[in-house]
């Protein structure tokens, strides 16, 4: 497969020397408030009193109080941002801990540091003075009480029947001094002794320093917790478990291995699972079993039909009469699920499996999802844990979707995708991962969806904040029901391979993330320095949409985005240019004070060409940026818009407009447009590459990788030997690119 066939070229990298930096000059604008000074203090001055009674009569349950700290919200006016107005904290002797939402902080002070704030707000009040600071605070509120609480927990205990106990995550506030922690983690734990709780396992510190506690307490106490300073979230606790359904009619595996393919050349990917157990002659595709620490090792039943769906993508090609399996890729068998596992847990086999074997593969397969939607408006845990992982590493977590039991009450597929519980569950929130939802292979009598349609058990968006989940989707079986049960019947997506050796039909997100874990695994081969950010934009730059965009508006395209991500993966169109196809490929760091210009080359053969749309253009562009649970829906801390600019006749450059908003969402890693152009000019395109950034300071570097397509859309004339022709760009599989150590 590393040959290229006739028609396959090797992709051109764009080097230095065709990129221009430029300097970004980074403005602050502020708009002056219209306000009575004496009204907006009085309504600041109440807040701050709120505040105090709030906290004075939860003092037995503070475990700040004997630090003299004061915790509790801020709000700014419509339209300004906690981030552009970090002054107006510091000056007034705020700390923020943590953000809620573009303008909403939870903060602290010392005791005395509040009274001199109280004081200010009066002296703001009678004279004005300090206007610049408290024009711009909107509101100051107590932070207790059940907002603390996810709303699946709230509902449970206030709404439903609650049950007796409830297993729960405590947060911390973030961002405290160690030694308050120490002194606060500590008073926590004494109070759920004191109410008849169970701490389960020690604490634990995020990976951005925050401790957690897990316990079981009684319902009945949830209040003392909502109301103590220390506590800044509770959640229930998540739990992972890797479930096999799988039908009997299961085919006798007489199947043999190809011989032909150099198995020790073939890419790694590390299953994430319930243990890999392949028979003769797959077994020589397992490179290594590691079992996590503490665990006693999951029945190899699920992750062996995962990491099937790796190694050979669909096995749906054994029912077409072939008994010769030709693998695409080895296995690394990380067994980290004996049943059900806790997430404090789940998160410390995973980080220990990651610090193992980063150094042999970048890419890890994770095949479990909890039962519960997402929240949307605050990253998960887990999914915070693994976007801190792959920053940390360098590795691509590749995710299901997730999968829900609607199918088996619903009446139609329109009926499950406006039920909430369809969404997608924790680690699918995760924003640096790739999560994969499944889409159904075949039409069939009893199935509420048909082929090419998001399967009936399948998760879908939105994911966290809003943004597009999944981000892409893959063949995996579907489910029929009729008076008999439901089954699972044999298709191209649907086999897998058992820990037996035989060969069952199986549905789920579980074997959609491997399919394109594998794909993955198959793209770094032609990337050099096994570059993963970039293998991942040629994933996505090349997926094939499941629907005609042609007639579609806006809201269309996000929902089909939200059902299906991007689409299938196309492997030999990400590891290859082709005569009417020509792909250009860079990638780099950003940070906010730099912008780049991209030369791109426009084929005169296809300027040449009359009529409607004979050219496409296809810009992806995906970043790296550094996340920040504590930031709330501003979680991630940068973004890189992609812009294109097509030649003029006189030698500047003209903008050129997307088709779509879609895909330009402010603040996602990935940025992708695609345009059709009829009429237009050979010679240097260019894109224009901008970082914007929440958090950081200007030495952030945010890394990237861009791929550009330009297509002749008929299909039939050779772009590809009028660019190389040019001598400018490289072809991809004779560079090194130079790499910073």
């Amino acid at each position: 497969e590393n040959g290229m066939s006739n028609n396959q070229r090797p992709h051109f990298w764009i080097p230095d020397n065709e990129v221009e930096q430029v300097s970004k000059t980074i403005r602050g604008d502020s708009k002056p408030r219209d306000i009575v000074h004496s009204e907006h203090g009085a309504k600041l001055s109440q807040g701050l009193q709120f505040v105090k009674q709030a906290l004075e009569s939860i003092q037995d349950d503070d475990s700040l109080q004997d630090m003299g700290l004061y915790v509790f919200r801020v709000e700014l006016p419509e339209g300004e941002k906690v981030q552009s107005r970090k002054d107006l904290f510091s000056s007034n002797g705020m700390k923020i801990n943590a953000v809620k939402d573009e303008r909403n902080a939870i903060v602290s002070t010392t005791k005395q540091q509040f009274q001199i704030l109280k004081n200010r707000v009066n002296a703001y009040t009678s004279k004005g003075t300090n206007k610049t600071y408290f024009d711009y605070i909107e509101n100051i509120s107590p932070y207790v009480g059940t907002e603390k609480n996810a709303s699946v927990l709230k509902k449970k205990v206030y709404i439903d029947r609650p049950p007796e106990t409830i297993d729960i995550q405590l947060m911390f506030i973030p961002n405290l001094q160690a030694q308050e922690y120490e002194v606060a983690v500590a008073k926590v734990v004494e109070k759920i002794t004191a109410t008849n709780g169970v701490i389960q396992q020690q604490p634990y510190y995020l990976s951005d320093n925050t401790p957690v506690i897990r316990a079981i307490i009684p319902s009945s106490a949830l209040m003392r917790y909502e109301n103590d300073s220390a506590i800044y979230r509770i959640e229930e606790t998540r739990f992972f478990s890797a479930r096999v359904d799988g039908g009997p009619n299961s085919i006798p595996a007489s199947v043999g291995i190809n011989k032909d393919v150099d198995i020790g050349s073939l890419p790694i990917v590390a299953v994430l699972d319930s243990g890999v157990n392949f028979t003769t002659p797959f077994d020589q595709l397992l490179i290594d079993h590691w079992i996590a620490p503490g665990s006693t090792g999951g029945d190899c039943d699920h992750g062996t039909r995962v990491a099937s769906k790796v190694a050979f993508a669909h096995l749906g090609v054994l029912l077409s009469g072939t008994d010769i399996l030709t693998p695409r890729a080895r296995i690394i068998d990380c067994n980290i699920m004996d049943g059900s596992v806790p997430e404090n847990i789940f998160i410390q086999r995973i980080q220990d499996a990651v610090a193992l074997y980063s150094g042999m593969t970048k890419i890890f397969n994770l095949s479990a999802n909890a039962s519960a939607p997402i929240e949307g408006d605050e990253m998960s845990i887990i999914g915070f844990e693994l976007d801190a992982l792959q920053l940390k590493h360098g590795v691509q977590c590749v995710i299901s979707a997730g999968n829900h039991d609607l199918w088996q009450t619903e009446n139609s597929l329109d009926d499950i995708l406006d039920d909430d519980d369809s969404r997608i569950t924790p680690p699918a929130d995760s924003m640096l991962s790739i999560v994969v939802g499944s889409v159904v292979a075949e039409n069939y009598p009893n199935c509420l969806s048909g082929k090419n349609m998001i399967a009936p058990y399948s998760r879908c968006g939105p994911g966290f904040s809003g943004f597009s989940k999944p981000d892409m989707c893959a063949y995996g079986g579907t489910v029929v029901v009729d008076e008999t049960g439901s089954s699972v019947p044999t298709d191209a997506g649907s086999l897998v391979m058992t820990k037996e050796g035989t060969f069952v039909p199986d549905a789920g997100t579980s074997f959609t993330a491997p399919t394109v874990a594998g794909d993955l695994a198959e793209i770094l081969s032609v990337v050099p320095e096994s570059d993963i950010l970039l293998a991942k934009t040629l994933l996505y730059h090349n997926a094939l949409p499941l629907w005609e965009s042609d007639n579609m508006d806006n809201d269309e395209l996000a929902l089909a985005h939200n059902l299906y991500g991007r689409g299938i993966s196309s492997v030999s169109d990400s590891k290859f240019s082709s005569p009417p196809r020509v792909t250009f490929v860079r990638t780099g760091t950003l940070n906010r004070v730099t912008k780049e210009r991209i030369k791109i080359y426009m084929p005169e053969v296809l300027a040449a060409q009359p009529g409607r749309n004979v050219a496409r253009v296809t810009v992806t562009c995906i970043s790296m940026p550094p996340v920040d649970r504590t930031k709330g829906s501003e979680y991630l801390g940068a973004y890189i818009r992609a812009s294109l600019k097509k030649a003029h006749p006189d030698g500047h450059l003209l903008p050129v407009s997307p088709d779509y908003k879609e895909g330009r969402k402010k603040w996602d890693v990935c940025h992708q447009f695609t345009k059709l152009f009829s009429s237009f000019n050979a010679g240097d395109w260019q894109v224009w590459l901008e970082p914007f950034s929440r958090w950081d300071d200007v030495d952030t570097d945010v890394p990237y990788a861009l791929v550009v397509t330009i297509e002749d859309v008929s299909g039939t004339l050779d772009v590809y030997s009028e660019v190389q022709a040019q001598n400018r760009w490289q072809a991809l599989n004779t560079i090194r690119i130079k790499v910073d150590t």
